[in-house]
């Protein structure tokens, strides 16, 4: 028996309790509290908005009328994008052990890290201009802010493009989850197009569909490495 192979067989498999164990758990508690946020947001708070066509004054005010709804549910997206750090250690430690270099580990992490930031930003940044409409300015500075959501999100499609292929490539490497490998090549290129909502809006529903299957695939991964590991 090679010693690669002996290193192979005798590596300690995470148990309940332990911090990989943990960790992945981060990843399915990622992807349903994001999934919860959204539909409770759909439902309860940007309804408040009214359609985006209508005038932006007439929208500014109903925001403002509806301002602490969207004041905590900026601050539900905070807390949920969130927890995808705490996924990153079971990342950072799978991808060590398919790519000995580092350099999958390495990539994952950060560009993780990165996403955890950017999305959350997005609420921040629309919680300042609450903040500001509130304070007297004219309402209509929230008809623009309402860009701060879908732009903060095509921008974090950049790392997420570098973090999704780092997976793939890590699950190429140990030969496991074929399907997870083909939707995770599929969900970058619909990322990738889904980016240039950036500059033009009319690719938002794309984003949107990117950004769903990409929390349901964080979901499907973090489940396939607990099963693995029972």
């Amino acid at each position: 028996m090679s010693t690669m192979h002996l290193d192979r067989e005798t590596v300690a498999v995470p148990r309940a309790g332990d911090p990989v164990r943990i960790s992945t758990f981060f990843g399915l508690a990622f992807t349903a509290c994001q999934l919860a946020v959204m539909v409770a947001m759909a439902i309860f708070v940007l309804p408040h908005g009214g359609n985006p066509s209508d005038p932006a004054l007439g929208r500014g005010r109903n925001v403002l009328d509806a301002i602490d709804l969207y004041r905590a549910g900026n601050y539900a997206f905070m807390i949920s994008g969130t927890m995808l750090l705490g996924f990153l250690g079971a990342v950072g430690y799978r991808m060590r052990r398919a790519d000995g270099t580092g350099i999958l580990a390495t990539v994952a992490v950060a560009a993780g890290t990165l996403l955890t930031l950017i999305w959350p930003l997005g609420g921040l940044l629309h919680d300042i201009a609450l903040e500001v409409a509130d304070s007297g300015t004219d309402p209509r500075i929230l008809g623009g802010w309402d860009a701060a959501a879908p732009f903060s999100l095509a921008f974090s499609v950049l790392p997420r493009v570098f973090f999704l292929g780092a997976l793939v490539l890590g699950l190429r490497a140990t030969g496991s989850s074929p399907w997870l490998r083909k939707t995770g090549v599929v969900l970058i290129v619909l990322s990738v197009v889904g980016s240039a909502t950036l500059v033009s809006g009319a690719l938002f529903p794309l984003l949107a569909l990117s950004s769903l299957g990409y929390e349901l695939w964080v979901g499907a991964l973090a489940w396939t490495w607990l099963r693995s590991e029972s």
